[in-house]
């Protein structure tokens, strides 16, 4: 149902958004806004803010941000129209009448998917009976037990017209059958017969958890091995994600969504507890797909198969997602071993083994940088050339200013390191002020480094630990040295002052971080927490790293003496969260 746009503003305004938020959350309220634990996810901090003047809410720990609607949707998992329902009744305020084409819409909804809920009843009928034997068989072979054959909808499709003849005797036309991709008519004797046939199948259901449309996968061998109900009324097959009805408590708890390529995966990942795995359905993974998945995550993980095909997906996924990169969104990438499923690592390895592999998914900008590279020599001066140009032409395709003008930042410096190494020949290239390629700690150190300038008289307390932060860049620890050396000389000094005394090129090197702080508007008496926090980060990073240089070691050599490393830097990491 589509509201008017001045009944939803009264909604808003009739309702305070502490109000209805401080039923669930304790709330403190501080100056004009209210401070608390996230209801979205777990922490121990609050990071939690709500805003009653501009009417919304924003958490800084996991990203969540929305309005008095949205909070009702997440929080209770309501459609729009639901969460408008409530909260009108909450107000007092009449809810908008529907037009006659608002009600005709969803009567015919209600028809279509009154169709689907009964093919997929009968499905499951036919396997959990005598029909269904070699399906079942299928599934046991899989390690799909019953009950998570039940948690799904599994089914089974016998073939010939059992399907058509039970969809007969509850009454149903046979033509809206037909377009719902269920039956098809035979021109040549004028009978029907089902779609799917000799499957097992696997229900595809919408926000509402209605069956909207059908993946059947071949008992026998023959293609398709895998069928799906074409496009519906219903069912838009580039607008939807299997599983995500299951999916999307885990997904908006853990803020983490694991998308993988077929259903066995997901069915496989959420028997081993892996329960925010969602899958595309039977097309490469859409613009929409990814927005969806942004509504409830920030970085969803792309884990394809680990086959040529998989890796080619997985990119194919990268520059589909590329235009539409935003503040705070955007994708990792697992990349399995060669010739894994998703599947396989659980059933032939481990879950554990997959946990580590998650940890070691790969960032956006570390993926798309190796993907061009690959593509450019890079021996001589004409081809470095011929790379920054491509760089720049794909760079350019993002639309976000803020993000495009980062990566571009990250991209130029890492032309500059690849130009400043030697392969036989060095490369002689315009020199490009180096703003230092990421690696883990090292953008949590310029973030501290930058929190130290800029309040050099909040931060002073914590100059202990910030020297005690790894710094894999010489650069950056001469900047700490020095200020640090200044703050102690001269407890008094500002800003300004230390930027004059400090080298020349640190407003140029830490510029970003400088404007990022600025922008953020933190209030001073935060900063001392924001750094805490920022320095445990970095330590985290640098272990993590370690343990991912480890594991894939030990996946290639499984030696107990590394395994037994491993242990002791994950206990650091515990130790480091148990701090917080």
């Amino acid at each position: 149902m589509n509201f008017p746009p001045q009944f939803l503003d009264e909604l808003r305004d009739k309702i305070l958004l502490s109000d209805l938020i401080g039923r669930r959350v304790k709330l403190t309220r501080r100056g004009n806004e209210y401070t608390g634990l996230c209801p979205f996810h777990h922490e121990k901090t609050p990071s939690f803010t709500i805003n009653n003047e501009k009417g919304f809410y924003h958490c800084f720990g996991c990203g969540a941000h929305g309005d008095i609607i949205r909070y009702l949707m997440e929080i209770d998992k309501l459609p729009f129209p639901e969460a408008v329902e409530h909260l009108a009744d909450m107000a007092g305020i009449p809810m908008p009448r529907q037009s006659e084409r608002q009600k005709s819409f969803e009567q015919q909804r209600k028809n279509l998917t009154e169709i689907t809920e009964t093919a997929c009843h009968f499905f499951q009928s036919q396997l959990f009976g005598i029909a269904g034997e070699s399906a079942k068989k299928y599934l046991i072979r899989r390690g799909i037990s019953g009950t998570v054959a039940k948690q799904f909808r599994l089914g089974y499709a016998p073939g010939g017209s059992s399907l058509t003849q039970h969809l007969q005797s509850k009454g149903f036309d046979m033509r809206t059958c037909q377009a719902l991709g269920l039956v098809v008519k035979n021109e040549h004797t004028g009978l029907w017969r089902d779609y799917f046939f000799n499957r097992v199948m696997f229900p595809i259901l919408d926000r509402r958890k209605q069956v909207i449309a059908f993946g059947g996968r071949l008992l026998e061998a023959g293609e398709p091995k895998y069928l799906n109900s074409p496009e519906t009324n219903l069912f838009h097959k580039g607008e939807q994600l299997y599983a995500l009805p299951n999916a999307i408590e885990t997904i908006r708890k853990k803020n983490e969504a694991i998308l993988v390529e077929g259903y066995m995966d997901v069915i496989t990942l959420h028997s081993a507890g892996f329960t925010n795995a969602v899958a595309p359905l039977g097309t490469a993974f859409t613009e929409n797909q990814i927005k969806i998945l942004w509504q409830s995550c920030n970085e969803p993980l792309i884990c394809f198969d680990g086959d040529g095909a998989g890796q080619k997906a997985a990119i194919r996924a990268l520059y589909r997602a590329l235009p539409i990169l935003t503040s705070g969104k955007s994708l990792r990438f697992v990349f399995l071993p060669a010739g894994y499923d998703p599947d396989d690592v659980i059933r032939k390895k481990s879950p554990d083994t997959f946990i580590e592999l998650l940890k070691e998914s790969r960032s956006f900008s570390d993926v798309l940088w190796d993907d061009l590279i690959t593509k450019h020599p890079t021996d001589t001066p004409e081809k470095m050339a011929l790379l920054e140009k491509d760089i720049n032409e794909t760079l350019e395709n993002i639309q976000d200013p803020i993000v495009r003008g980062y990566y571009q930042k990250d991209f130029k410096n890492r032309i500059w390191k690849l130009s400043h190494t030697e392969t036989g020949k060095t490369r002689k290239l315009k020199t490009i002020l180096p703003i230092h390629t990421p690696t883990p700690g090292l953008s949590d150190a310029r973030m501290a480094l930058a929190y130290l300038i800029l309040y050099p008289q909040t931060a002073e307390s914590l100059l202990d630990e910030i020297a005690s932060m790894p710094l894999p860049d010489k650069i950056l620890e001469n900047i700490l040295q020095q200020t640090t050396s200044l703050i102690l000389e001269t407890p008094d000094i500002d800003t300004d002052q230390l930027l004059k005394k400090l080298n020349q090129d640190t407003a140029d090197i830490l510029s970003s971080e400088f404007e990022m702080i600025k922008k953020s508007g933190q209030h001073p008496h935060e900063i001392p927490k924001i750094l805490s926090q920022i320095i445990r980060e970095s330590k985290r990073q640098i272990l993590q790293n370690e343990i991912t240089e480890k594991t894939n070691s030990y996946f290639n050599n499984p030696n107990p003496e590394i395994w037994e490393n491993i242990k002791v830097l994950k206990k650091e990491i515990e130790k480091l969260q148990e701090s917080e």
